[in-house]
């Protein structure tokens, strides 16, 4: 409110202006562009981890009635390593690996060849038929075997790598209630209804459109003409229609080789990564090993926070998830231990996903919490209460706003937790089992190149 008058569209109707274009079919997807003179292009992905190209036989895929072009890193248009996202503030690629500039395999899934050809069949066929003799290198891949050789990074999107608060450690071992668990979670794909699709047009050598299933548009623009040593004012990125990105539609290795492709037949090329294709070329969320250690005194107030572990990276991008995110500001502990190292591993890049790094961090936080609940025998809504913070526990700054303890008040009383019965499988819906719980979960705001503004929320949930 300002002045009496309500300010913004909280609370008001809105049009979905783009609705009746997409429940008529009209809405016109990247993979559903129309250009005159328009080819199609198929991605050979490498089947080792990390090596080098001995030999590219294409001579078959050739041979293909409708073949137009085999690119690879012998024909490919010299290009710039691509401006990475976080690392610059005006990139949007996921890697900062050069693309198809030379022998180098750095991953089991990398683009080392494109066919283009009059028709997508025709490409897919000719594609399957290129032949690569490789050199293996000795290459990273076991997460589990390398965690004794982890590594504190410099930062993690900006922020310390290791927040230390008194001796946790010992604050555990004398505390009255204790709870020490190790969480692990798995790797986690996107899988948008809409595939990664790029087409790509030239006007003479110059300039170009692209369009691209991307949400960064304007540091895609950015990237892109830095790679093709373009002004900006002649490169364009179109994106009228996302069909599901959750962060993984940013700036591939497949648009900027669509791009190529156009400029090295002089015509308009389309790229569609397969569904196979999708998993090789694109990433998602690393695997994480996390510890989560709590000591408590009897009237469950935290002695000690420990939120330690280890992610899997790769050198050439900046996603480390930042898993000890949550536990830097949502509970008062006396002394803390958070503390975030990585290992590197060859394999796809990591890339922003919905639910941020915060997530996989908060899952083991929140179990924790809820086990330190059981152990002291209090109720889960009423121990987040009690290790409230009346300021930053990382910081000790005032926050400028903070309703968790009314969320919890109001989510307990809207869900009815005065009657959750805390035995497990003790409430049933007919065949259904039925359970209440509580969790709270952190969000970030990021302005780039790292997290800045922190928006809190929580309250009790319900879930089978």
């Amino acid at each position: 409110m300002s002045g009496g008058r309500t300010m913004g569209a909280v609370g008001g109707s809105l049009s979905r202006v783009d609705g009746p274009l997409k429940v008529s079919g009209t809405a016109r997807f990247t993979a559903e562009v129309r250009l005159e003179g328009l080819l199609y292009a198929a991605v050979v992905c490498s089947t080792i981890a990390r090596g080098r190209i001995a030999r590219i036989d294409s001579t078959t895929a050739e041979r293909v009635p409708g073949i137009i072009a085999v690119m690879t890193h012998e024909n490919c248009p010299r290009m710039k390593a691509p401006l990475a996202f976080l690392r610059d503030p005006n990139g949007a690629a996921m890697s900062a690996l050069p693309v198809m500039q030379d022998n180098s395999v750095r991953w089991n899934g990398q683009p080392v060849a494109v066919v283009v050809a009059e028709t997508q069949e025709i490409a897919d066929q000719a594609a399957s038929l290129v032949r690569i003799n490789y050199e293996v290198e000795q290459s990273a891949l076991a997460f589990e075997a390398l965690l004794p050789q982890a590594q504190m990074p410099k930062n993690i999107l900006g922020q310390p790598s290791l927040v230390k608060i008194g001796d946790a450690e010992a604050a555990l071992k004398d505390a009255a209630i204790r709870v020490d668990a190790v969480y692990r979670t798995p790797r986690h794909y996107h899988n948008a209804i809409e595939l990664h699709a790029s087409t790509a047009q030239w006007d003479g050598d110059d300039s170009f459109v692209v369009y691209d299933s991307s949400q960064v548009l304007a540091v895609e623009r950015t990237t892109l003409a830095t790679m093709f040593g373009l002004k900006q004012d002649k490169v364009r990125v179109l994106a009228p229609f996302v069909g599901g990105g959750f962060g993984g539609k940013t700036l591939w290795n497949h648009t900027i080789l669509c791009i190529a492709a156009a400029k090295l037949v002089k015509r308009p090329v389309r790229l569609v990564l397969s569904r196979e294709d999708v998993f090789r070329v694109t990433g998602g969320r690393t695997l994480s090993e996390q510890r989560v250690a709590l000591g408590a005194k009897a009237d469950g107030t935290l002695a000690a926070l420990i939120h330690t572990g280890t992610t899997a990276v790769v050198s050439h991008n900046s996603f480390p998830e930042q898993f000890t995110f949550p536990a830097r500001h949502l509970y008062a502990a006396k002394t803390m231990l958070l503390q975030q190292k990585i290992v590197e591993l060859d394999m796809v890049a990591n890339t922003a996903m919905r639910a941020p790094g915060e997530s996989i961090g908060s899952f083991a936080l929140e179990s924790a919490l809820d086990e330190l609940a059981v152990a002291g025998g209090i109720d889960p809504v009423e121990l987040r209460r009690r290790i409230e913070p009346a300021k930053d526990p990382e910081k000790g700054t005032e926050f400028s706003s903070r309703n968790l303890v009314e969320a919890y008040r109001r989510g307990a009383e809207r869900f009815g937790w005065a009657d959750r019965r805390p035995l497990p499988r003790s409430r049933r819906d007919g065949e259904w089992l039925i359970g209440q719980g509580v969790a709270t979960a952190m969000y970030p705001y990021y302005r780039r190149p790292g997290a800045a503004l922190i928006r809190l929320t929580g309250g009790p949930g319900r879930g089978a």
